[in-house]
C-alpha cells in the first residue's frame, strides 16, 4: 500500500494538491468508478477539474457525488451544472444541528484503488489554494489493508451510499428549486466561502494585536525507534489472507512480464520498487524472502519457476541488463560513425557512455566486469587509442570492406561524424581510397563536404508522445520501448539522472511537472 501526505497552500507553486490528483485520476484509464464526498461544493472548484470530470463521466461505469447542504454553503451554479451534465448526485440536508462534513474522493480501478481523505472541499480554495492537509492511500484491489479500508468506508456510510438515510435525496431540478426557495442554496457570489469570508477577513485581521512567536517555548521532539520491519532478517508472516490473494498477485505478475517482454525473459521478471502497483512489488519481495528461508509453499515455487521467476540478487540482474543495453547502444554509436574517443563526457542518445566505459575500466582493476570490458573492446578496440584522421580513415575503410551487408546510412553517419570535417588533413591517396571503396560497396560516388549538426534535445518529441492518444492512451510520460521507440532510452536517462532532467525542466508547465513527479521523475 502506498501512503502519501498531500499538503498544499502553505508554499507557492506546490502541485501536490488534491485537485491535481483528482485530475490525474479522472484521466487515468485504469479507473472506472468514482465516489466523492464534500461538505461545501462550488463551481469555482469544479471549473478547475471540469474538463477531466466531464470526460470521466462519459467513460466511467459509475461516477457519483454526495454533497453537504447548509445555508450559503454549496452553490446553486454547481448543482445546476451537475444536473445539466447528468452526473449522479445526492444531497445531504438535515434539520439537526449537525453537518455533513466528510471530504472523501474514492477511485476504483482494474488494478489499483485510490482513496483520498482530508480537509479539501470541492472548491477552488479547497482543492488547490487553501492551506489543506489530506492523505492519499493507493493500493491493489487485492491488498488486504486496502480491502479493509474500503469495507469500513462502505459499511459506515452504507445508508448514505444507498440513499436510504432520511436526510439524503437524489438531486433533481425539483429538489434544487425546493432548496433554493427554502434558503439553503444561494448564488455562488453570495456563499460563505466566496463572499462573506473574503469580505470580512481583511477587516478583522487589521484589528489584531499580534504577538511574536517565542521559539524557545517549544519542547524537543524525540524521534521514534526504527521499525522492526527494517531488519534485514525480518520474515513476514504467511497468513491466510496472503494465501487467498496469492493467485491474484500471480496473475498480476504475469501481466508485468508481458509489459516488459521487450527486455527478454531474463530481465522481465524483476519488479522494480517504483512499479505503478506497489502491492505487487511487496508480493514479489515476499516470494524471494520465503524462498531464501525455505518456507515458500511448493505449489507456489513450481508456478513461479514455470514463469522463470528470478530468486537471486535482483540488483545484479538489473546491472547486467543495464550493461547489455549500453553495449547495444555503444555498437549503434560505432555503426553510426560516432567519434567516441575515451572522454568521460561522451554522451549518445542521452546516455553518458563515456562515464560508463570509464567505470567498467576501473572495476576491471579489481577483477570485476571482465566480461563487459571484453565486449567493449570487441566493439571499440580500446587497445588502439589513436584518433588521428589517418587512423580513423583506415578503420573506416577496413570496416567498410570487411563488414557483411554494411548499412549505408550508418556508414554515412560515421563518415559525417568522424571524417568529413577532417578530410583536408588526409593525404590525397587516402581520400581517393575512401571514394573508391564507397563506390565499390554502394555503387555511388562518395561526396566530401561539411558535417551536419545533431539535434540532441527531444523534448518536443517527448511531449508529442505524451499527448498522442492513439499510441499512448493512458497519457503517461514514460512507457515501454514498444510504445516509445528510440525515444525510450532518452527519456529513461532523464528519469534516472536528476541533472539531465534539470536541463529541460523549464520546458514543462506546472501540470506537466506534477505528472512527471508522480511517475518518478526528479523535477
Amino acid at each position: 500500500m502506498r501512503v502519501e501526505f498531500l499538503g498544499h497552500g502553505l508554499h507557492k507553486n506546490h502541485t501536490n494538491t488534491v485537485g491535481h490528483y483528482m485530475i490525474d485520476s479522472f484521466k487515468n484509464d485504469d479507473y472506472y468508478s468514482f465516489v466523492g464526498f464534500s461538505a461545501f461544493t462550488k463551481m469555482s472548484g469544479i471549473n478547475r477539474i471540469k474538463e477531466e470530470l466531464l470526460e470521466a463521466s462519459k467513460k466511467f461505469t459509475s461516477l457519483k457525488f454526495y454533497l453537504g447542504i447548509v445555508p450559503k454553503g454549496t452553490s446553486r451554479e454547481v448543482l445546476q451544472f451537475l444536473i445539466d451534465n447528468n452526473i449522479d448526485t445526492w444531497v445531504f440536508c438535515t434539520r439537526d444541528q449537525i453537518m455533513f462534513h466528510p471530504k472523501i474522493y474514492f477511485f476504483k480501478g482494474k488494478h489499483n484503488y485510490r482513496f483520498i481523505t482530508g480537509s479539501s472541499n470541492l472548491t477552488s480554495f479547497g482543492l488547490f489554494d487553501n492551506i489543506e492537509a489530506s492523505t492519499l492511500f493507493e493500493f491493489s484491489k487485492t491488498n488486504q489493508q486496502g480491502k479493509k479500508l474500503v469495507r469500513q468506508f462502505e459499511e459506515y456510510f452504507e445508508s448514505i451510499l444507498k440513499g436510504t438515510d432520511k436526510n439524503v435525496q437524489k438531486l433533481t431540478r425539483e429538489v434544487l428549486k425546493d432548496l433554493e426557495e427554502s434558503g439553503f442554496i444561494w448564488p455562488e457570489s453570495q456563499t460563505n466561502a466566496e463572499y462573506e469570508f473574503v469580505k470580512s477577513n481583511k477587516k478583522a485581521f487589521a484589528k489584531r494585536n499580534k504577538s511574536k512567536f517565542d521559539k524557545s517555548s517549544l519542547g524537543k521532539i524525540e524521534s521514534k525507534p526504527p521499525s522492526s520491519n527494517n531488519d534485514s532478517n525480518y520474515i513476514p508472516e504467511i497468513t491466510q489472507d496472503y494465501l487467498n490473494s496469492w493467485p491474484d498477485f500471480f496473475e498480476l505478475f504475469k501481466e508485468f512480464k508481458k509489459e516488459n517482454k521487450e527486455k527478454g525473459d531474463k530481465y522481465s521478471v524483476t519488479v522494480p520498487s517504483d512499479y505503478k502497483n506497489p502491492s505487487l512489488y511487496n508480493w514479489y519481495l515476499k516470494q524471494k524472502i520465503y524462498y531464501k528461508n525455505k518456507i515458500l509453499p511448493p505449489e507456489h515455487e513450481e508456478l513461479l519457476k514455470k514463469e522463470h521467476f528470478y530468486f537471486g540478487d535482483a540488483h545484479k540482474l538489473w546491472q547486467e541488463w543495464k550493461d547489455n543495453t549500453k553495449l547495444k547502444l555503444l555498437q549503434e554509436a560505432v555503426d553510426e560513425g560516432e567519434n567516441i574517443g575515451l572522454s568521460q563526457r561522451y554522451e549518445y542518445k542521452g546516455v553518458r557512455l563515456g562515464t560508463w566505459i570509464q567505470g567498467v575500466k576501473k572495476a576491471n582493476k579489481t577483477g570485476k566486469k571482465l566480461d563487459v570490458m571484453e565486449n567493449i573492446n570487441g566493439i571499440l578496440d580500446l587497445s588502439s587509442k589513436s584518433r588521428t584522421p589517418l587512423d580513423t580513415a583506415a578503420r573506416f575503410i577496413n570496416d567498410l570492406l570487411e563488414r557483411e551487408n554494411p548499412n549505408k546510412a550508418n556508414f554515412q553517419n560515421r563518415f559525417n561524424s568522424a571524417l568529413r570535417d577532417r578530410i583536408d588533413e588526409l593525404p590525397e591517396e587516402i581520400q581517393q581510397d575512401i571514394v573508391d571503396v564507397w563506390f565499390l560497396v554502394f555503387e555511388e560516388e562518395r561526396p566530401l563536404g561539411r558535417i551536419r549538426t545533431r539535434q540532441k534535445d527531444r523534448t518536443d518529441e517527448w511531449k508529442a508522445f505524451r499527448y498522442n492518444k492513439s499510441i499512448n492512451p493512458e497519457g503517461v510520460w514514460f512507457s515501454v520501448y514498444s510504445s516509445m521507440g528510440d525515444l525510450y532510452s532518452w527519456v529513461r536517462q532523464k528519469r534516472e539522472v536528476k541533472s539531465r532532467m534539470d536541463l529541460i525542466k523549464n520546458n514543462f508547465n506546472e501540470q506537466e511537472k506534477s505528472e512527471l513527479r508522480r511517475e518518478g521523475f526528479s523535477i
